[in-house]
């Protein structure tokens, strides 16, 4: 099994702590794509104005979310690819709220807004004293990540760690087969469809035809990688076609869709799809 040590790819001086941001976000995701496609569609008005902003608070709280998860990270280099996307989304917030004052300096330059003197003490903040604020905000969030960025992207990516990281999804059935024959109490059985060093991944969703067998509360499981997910399904719900083969309609969905998760993840998933049908 692959042990991850080191970052599979130096951070030197000369690279700036924007690139992992950078290098991952060229080839993933829907999210990423639709809010370039509504970029180059073009934002022109306030309502385009109002729901990427919202957009964008909302992706920041999904980010939350999802880091809150067990598994939301396997080694240091992910997080320092978080912490590099992370420092650019603030980044741009503080260029957005110095756009947000240029923005409203626009409505007073058109007459349509009346920026007065900033409220003397014991008034209540005005229009002078929000965009005062704005820039404030701006100027110290660009103090801090200019500050903190760099040196922070590069100890995280530079962090040595030890997750078990299969390469390809042979590697990761291999895997999970192992943990499961430790930790499971029943049969555990790795059904090789190929011989060892035989697959070559073509860098489709499907998996390399290897399944593992695990027996369980009188059900007999089967855990393989369907189209771009992981999953068990009970042979007690296959139904028999006319061929002889067995058909499955209903099957567990796993936690997580990488060809190369970490291992322990899918054994827990797995063990813990059992014990809940052990209950």
């Amino acid at each position: 099994m692959l042990i991850n040590q080191a970052a599979e790819t130096g951070l030197d001086d000369d690279t700036p702590w924007t690139a992992l941001y950078e290098r991952t976000d060229d080839g993933h995701g829907d999210y990423v794509s639709e809010v370039r496609s509504a970029v180059e569609y073009g934002l022109h008005d306030p309502r385009d104005s109002m729901e990427m902003a919202c957009a964008a608070a909302e992706t920041a709280g999904a980010s939350v979310h999802a880091l809150s998860s067990a598994w939301s990270l396997y080694t240091p280099q992910d997080a320092a690819t978080v912490a590099s996307a992370l420092f650019v989304q603030l980044r741009h917030n503080a260029d957005a709220l110095q756009e947000l004052v240029h923005s409203v300096g626009r409505i007073v330059e058109r007459g349509e807004a009346e920026l007065p003197a900033p409220a003397g003490p014991g008034q209540p903040a005005n229009l002078a004293d929000a965009l005062a604020t704005l820039r404030t905000v701006a100027d110290t969030v660009h103090k801090l990540v200019d500050r903190h960025a760099s040196t922070t992207v590069r100890a995280l990516h530079a962090a040595p760690g030890t997750a078990p990281l299969p390469t390809d999804v042979h590697e990761t059935v291999v895997a999970v087969a192992a943990l499961l024959a430790e930790r499971h109490d029943q049969e555990v059985m790795l059904n090789q469809h190929h011989s060892d060093g035989a697959y070559e991944d073509a860098d489709e969703d499907f998996g390399c035809g290897c399944t593992i067998t695990i027996t369980g509360g009188g059900e007999e499981y089967t855990f393989h990688r369907g189209e771009s997910e992981w999953s068990l399904t009970r042979q007690s719900e296959g139904e028999e076609q006319p061929d002889g083969s067995i058909a499955f309609r209903t099957w567990q969905t796993l936690s997580t869709t990488l060809k190369t998760a970490h291992p322990q993840q899918l054994a827990d998933d797995t063990l813990r799809v059992i014990a809940a049908d052990r209950a």
